[in-house]
């Protein structure tokens, strides 16, 4: 007599549980991902990089202790701007604080000049495949105009709103609201428990702690960036400047290289050079400023002092920027800075009879 059972080959049934759904028939499950071999080797998930080895504050105290030489030469270097930035033109800070901003870019791989990111800065001007990044060179140039390093709470530093933002590429999710006040709080007892070392190694461990907490993308540098620029200045200048080709951290950062000694290395080097190339940027703007003051001595009213001080801030003027600069009617100002063109100190960058802009000549 056959059984009510059919048996499947030599298929073994075991008992089953009074709670166990019926089995789905593969067939079924369509909406599964389907096995590994048949993924292109192009398809997501990609490798990812690996992060800091370490942010043990111990590790970087001995750190520092071995670099110490490195880190005095940075230490000196950094003075030097700031006592030399103490005795420059009101207003170059600003325009120091720029070309900073436009190196870090660089290191991102993003190559937007001075001059874009001043025009955009005062008129707006940008096409729309900068503006994302023309607003956040803005957006870091203001915050090191104003000098103060970010406390624990980011929200009023990253200036970033609870609602998405049009302007960000799909898949980049930024932390907002109560995830980024958690993660200040630890970015803040992350350098609270620096407090004994030099505030450029804080400014390093800040740097590497903004990252390995994800407070940005990681293929961003700007914000850690100006963060650490801000952190490390404290007592010495009023930011760190930064140099195109050098970065605050390293492309690569696997075994040694993710060292707290390697990455302090890299950080006081950075520092160092920056430094460096900002005094130099000030002997070239002092010696322009000379010659200004040489070559239009001969010239009468209040207009060209002005001028020459308009032309020491900003990378780039218009005619309506110098006349808003200097207080001076548009034609007074376009004709200065025609005079200024004919005597060899500016000269005009867009080649067309309107809308016209100048800069200081080396």
């Amino acid at each position: 007599m056959a059984s009510g059972i059919e048996n499947k080959d030599d298929e073994q049934l075991s008992p089953g549980s009074i709670y166990d759904s019926d089995p789905v028939d593969e067939d079924d499950l369509w909406f599964l991902p389907g096995p590994p071999e048949d993924a292109a080797p192009t398809d997501p998930p990609w490798p990812v990089a690996p992060r800091e080895a370490t942010l043990e504050p111990r590790a970087w105290a001995a750190a520092e202790a071995e670099c110490y030489r490195d880190l005095i030469e940075a230490a000196q270097a950094v003075t030097r701007f700031g006592e030399r930035l103490r005795g420059a033109p009101a207003g170059v800070a600003a325009r120091l604080a720029l070309q900073s901003v436009v190196a870090v870019l660089r290191g991102e791989g993003v190559w937007l000049s001075p001059e874009q990111v001043a025009l955009f800065r005062e008129l707006r001007l940008g096409s729309d495949d900068t503006v994302r990044d023309l607003a956040r060179a803005s957006w870091a140039c203001r915050r090191l105009d104003a000098g103060a390093p970010p406390g624990d709470d980011l929200h009023d530093f990253l200036g970033r709103v609870d609602v998405h933002d049009a302007r960000t590429p799909p898949g980049e999710d930024r932390p907002v609201g109560d995830d980024l006040a958690a993660l200040g709080r630890d970015w803040a007892a992350a350098q609270a428990a620096m407090g004994r070392c030099h505030p450029l190694t804080r400014a390093a461990h800040g740097f590497a702690a903004w990252r390995t907490l994800g407070i940005g993308p990681w293929d961003e540098m700007l914000e850690p960036s100006v963060a650490a620029m801000l952190v490390g200045a404290q007592g010495l200048a009023p930011f760190l400047p930064m140099a195109p080709g050098h970065r605050l951290d390293r492309h690569g950062l696997s075994g040694s290289s993710a060292s707290p000694g390697a990455r302090l290395a890299t950080f006081y080097a950075a520092a160092q050079a920056g430094a460096v190339a900002a005094c130099m940027e000030l002997d070239r703007l002092a010696a322009w400023r000379d010659r200004a003051v040489a070559a239009t001595s001969d010239l009468s009213g209040r207009t060209p002092p002005a001028l020459i001080a308009a032309l020491l801030r900003h990378p780039v003027l218009s005619a309506e920027l110098a006349a808003e600069a200097t207080g001076a009617s548009r034609p007074s100002a376009r004709r200065n800075l025609n005079l200024f063109a004919d005597r060899g100190l500016v000269r005009e960058l867009t080649g067309q009879d309107r809308y016209r802009f100048w800069t200081v000549t080396a």
